[in-house]
């Protein structure tokens, strides 16, 4: 049966289930390192129970099944009659997946499919064996042990019984299904109900008069005061920990047909029922509406909601009007010098005004990466297991905040990575023992801002790489011959890992061994205008460094001039700049490098790659050297004239361009001509081999 996704009361609950499902993968696998945390068991109680609530309210039934199974298996591990183990933990986390699917499947406007029956089974089976014995429990004076949430459950409703009875006009305060289903709620969520002796308060009718309960007086009625004084001592002060209560009930067999002074719902507020007179006994009831007794936990008025839920297709629409702003603006900064002194503060002004929007505009497609980290212990768990190690996952920078965009881009690369540190960094753990390491291997994930970039790192204390066997293994499939292998460095010879087709493993598993992973995380990265780089130390461990802007909407560039034509270069991409008639050149291997820092640097006359006619002209002497890196590797691109730094708007490319290697798209300049902007390592691929 097709489910209607438009429905508001529907897409409510999958953004709350999706907060909700994506805070359990974390908690979950935190609960397996600390299965004494109480807090952190009645958050993943609580979790599962209002995906379950959410669920049940619109007939998901099948998602309503495992959420309650789950939640049975919980609510045993807080009352501490089962322990947290490595069997429970697999079915548990069996049991999240198998909610992340059904919620995927609701998105889709697909009725979830029902959870495989053996993991039902297993849930059941965890939520009932090795359990405490039931306790038969009755309405027994509250000095009596037993379990005072069952207590006051058959207490409440024997007095609803007896309030029904007792008159006609108690018919419309009889306790309805949903408040019966909140006070189900109410005694199972109290964290202390299950864990130690529960603090009893007797309050009866047939024992006591109306003076003789604490705080009151002799009147008909209570006020305020007394009516809270009588609530701490049932429930406890407000702002502690609530405490199982165990309330007695007045005898039925006393209780005489008289029209009662006021009835409270006994769901929301506690029903104290007392004699006037001992052979005409009434039931006394604060005269304080159930709406009135929270107002005394809260005396400020509730504020309104400070955030709301926007469409990112609305913000990806502001984000292009923006960047159709700052393509005027750059218009109007080219016009200043034409302009009278006025009319140019009033631009320098706009300019001003324009940055803070785009700024503020950005700030709200931000997310923080936690988005994508919070799925990492989960992928640590299951791969250390099936390889049998002992991996540690440690995240820092968790709040950085970058692009929506980029948040969701980086997932599948950051994912491979975090897996092939699991399964090529660490050693297994009889390894590590015999190398004098710990036995628990440790993987760090960070991330930092630099400027306008963010530096993502993945570093582990694993084998680290062997730069000679990286040599041979590459030559040995054929990727490079022995010569160029042997020219690279320690550090290009880390870098030959993102090689298609290359890999270090001798056989291809489920997880590794076919020579891709890597090559697409690099080639996604670059999509992204972003960096990777890799440092390795043999028995040490290995860093993978990567480096992507904080957003893809608007980009800085270093605009430049070959002949009449402009093209705008990655700011990102930079790295210095000189000029080329002072720089030091010679020639190795028929071809042209500049020398920096006693470093040779092929030398590239980037006129002759893409100026019309200019292939095989002779390249000017004067011009400007500008050193970019795409990868790890650096070049010297030769350009006639540098115009500036400029923030651009990407624009796509038209059908007679598109897929053009070398180009990322083209944008306005200020003096409104066009100018293509170039890919650094598509613009290699392409060209590298006339170099």
């Amino acid at each position: 049966m097709a489910i209607d996704t438009d429905d508001e009361i529907l897409q409510d609950f999958l953004i709350e289930a999706g907060e909700l499902v994506e805070e359990l993968g974390g908690q979950l696998v935190e609960l397996e390192k600390q299965p004494e945390d109480k807090e952190l068991l009645n958050a993943v109680f609580r979790n599962f129970h209002t995906v379950k609530g959410g669920a049940g309210f619109l007939a998901l039934d099948t998602l309503v099944a495992i959420c309650h199974r789950a939640e049975d298996v919980f609510n045993l591990l807080r009352q501490g009659d089962r322990v947290v183990d490595t069997q429970l933990m697999d079915v548990v986390l069996r049991s999240y997946d198998a909610v992340n699917e059904m919620i995927e499947q609701v998105k889709k406007g697909i009725e979830p499919s029902p959870a495989d029956p053996e993991l039902l089974k297993a849930l059941e089976r965890f939520s009932t064996e090795g359990s405490v014995e039931e306790i038969t429990v009755t309405a027994e004076p509250a000095g009596d042990e037993g379990d005072a949430a069952a207590v006051l459950f058959d207490e409440i409703v024997e007095d609803s019984t007896v309030a029904k009875t007792s008159s006609d006009s108690m018919n419309s305060d009889e306790i309805s299904e949903d408040e019966f289903e909140a006070l189900l709620d109410q005694l199972n969520n109290s964290p202390e109900s299950n864990t130690e002796m529960p603090k009893t308060v007797d309050v009866t009718s047939t024992t006591e008069t109306k003076a003789d309960l604490p705080g009151t007086s002799g009147s008909d009625s209570m006020t305020d005061d007394e009516f809270e004084k009588i609530l701490d001592e049932l429930h406890g002060p407000i702002g502690s920990k609530p405490e199982s209560v165990a309330v007695s009930t007045v005898d039925s067999k006393n209780v005489e047909p008289k029209k009662p002074e006021s009835i409270a719902p006994v769901a929301k507020a506690p029903v104290v029922t007392q004699p006037k007179e001992k052979k005409k006994p009434k039931t006394v009831v604060s005269k304080v509406s159930p709406e009135k007794a929270p107002v005394k936990e809260s005396s400020s008025v509730p504020q309104a909601e400070t955030t709301v839920r926007v469409d990112t297709r609305r913000l990806d629409d502001i984000m292009n009007l923006v960047g159709e702003l700052v393509l005027v603006r750059n218009r109007l900064a080219t016009l200043r010098g034409s302009m009278d002194e006025e009319v140019t503060q009033a631009v320098g002004n706009l300019d001003l005004v324009t940055a803070d929007l785009q700024n503020s505009v950005m700030k709200t497609r931000m997310q923080p990466i936690k988005k994508v980290f919070g799925r990492f212990p989960r992928v640590v768990r299951d791969l250390a297991r099936s390889l049998n190690k002992q991996v540690s996952l440690e995240l820092y920078g968790e709040e950085t905040d970058l692009d929506k965009n980029l948040v969701e881009a980086l997932a599948d690369p950051l994912v491979h990575l975090v897996r092939n540190a699991v399964d090529h960094g660490v050693e297994d753990t009889q390894t590590r023992v015999k190398s004098g390491k710990s036995e628990n291997g440790t993987i760090k994930l960070s991330a930092e801002q630099e400027g306008d970039h963010i530096l993502l790192v993945i570093e582990d204390d694993g084998a680290g790489m062997d730069a000679q066997f990286l040599r041979d293994k590459v030559v040995e499939k054929g990727l490079i011959d022995q010569e160029a292998a042997d020219r690279l460095d320690d550090h290009g010879a880390y870098n030959l890992i993102f090689m298609p087709g290359f890999s270090t493993k001798s056989e291809i598993s489920d997880i590794s061994g076919r020579g891709v992973g890597m090559d697409v995380v690099k080639t996604r990265i670059t999509q992204l205008n972003g960096t990777i780089d890799v440092d390795s130390e043999k028995g040490k461990g290995s860093r993978i460094a990567i480096k992507v802007p904080l957003t893809l909407a608007i980009m800085p560039t270093l605009m430049v001039k070959l002949s009449d034509q402009i093209f705008a270069l990655p700011l990102a991409n930079v790295i210095e700049i000189f000029d080329n008639e002072t720089a030091r050149t010679s020639t190795v291997d028929g071809k042209k490098v500049v020398i920096v820092r006693e470093k040779a640097i092929p030398l590239i006359f980037l006129r002759q790659w893409l100026v019309e006619g200019a292939e095989y002209a002779e390249p000017p002497a004067e011009g400007y050297v500008v050193v970019v890196n795409y990868g790890s590797q650096h070049v010297g691109f030769v350009v006639d004239q540098l115009i500036g730094q400029e923030e651009v708007v990407i624009k796509p490319l038209g059908s007679g361009l598109q897929g053009t290697k070398g180009l990322a798209g083209a944008t306005i300049t200020g003096n409104g001509r066009i100018a293509l902007i170039l890919d650094m390592p598509g613009l290699m691929e392409r060209y590298g081999t006339r170099a």
